[in-house]
């Protein structure tokens, strides 16, 4: 009886931790999802190739109907195609209703959406100045250059490498330890 009930509450404590990150993305976060699970063990995943911005929403109502929605919720969208700031405030103010910390990962794509969407992502700092955008256009551009990193992205400039994929999730990493 002891053995069960230390495994419930286990099972229970397991469970709790493991809600406290939920990151949302598309081929990159897929490419970097086994160094984020290493950084972050207990990390609730839900990634897609050539996933948009606009799919977000569904995603975190489906996240949140199995109870997998965290208390940190990464958004690592925008590769794929621009979005306008009234979705992404629909976002966010879902998310603020819920007592989710939200957190957005630019984007370093050589696309012409690229500015338009870090420009979306900077506008949405300053309407909603509690969520927090990791500036990967930046961190990449300086730590990816660094003739002692090596190659961070494939030939297409922006899809990462094994490299790549380890500094993506260990920024992501390292931004919400800062956070908690």
């Amino acid at each position: 009886m002891k053995r069960f009930l230390f495994l419930t509450f286990f099972i229970i404590f397991k469970f709790s931790f493991a809600q406290e990150i939920t990151i949302i993305g598309d081929s990159l976060t897929v490419g970097s999802e086994k160094y984020l699970r290493q950084q972050i063990p207990d990390v609730v995943i839900d990634a897609k190739v050539g996933r948009k911005f606009q799919e977000a929403m569904p995603v975190i109502k489906e996240l949140e109907s199995k109870c997998l929605l965290g208390k940190i919720v990464v958004i690592a969208l925008g590769t794929n195609g621009i979005f306008t700031v009234e979705e992404a405030l629909e976002v966010i103010d879902y998310l603020n209703t819920r007592q989710r910390k939200v957190i957005f990962v630019n984007v370093k794509v050589p696309r012409y959406w690229e500015s338009q969407v870090n420009q979306n992502y900077q506008i949405l700092k300053q309407l909603r100045p509690n969520i927090e955008v990791i500036d990967w256009n930046y961190l990449s551009t300086v730590l990816c250059s660094r003739p002692d990193i090596g190659a961070c992205f494939r030939q297409d400039g922006y899809h990462l490498t094994q490299i790549g994929s380890y500094i993506y999730s260990y920024i992501i990493y390292k931004y919400i330890s800062n956070t908690n």
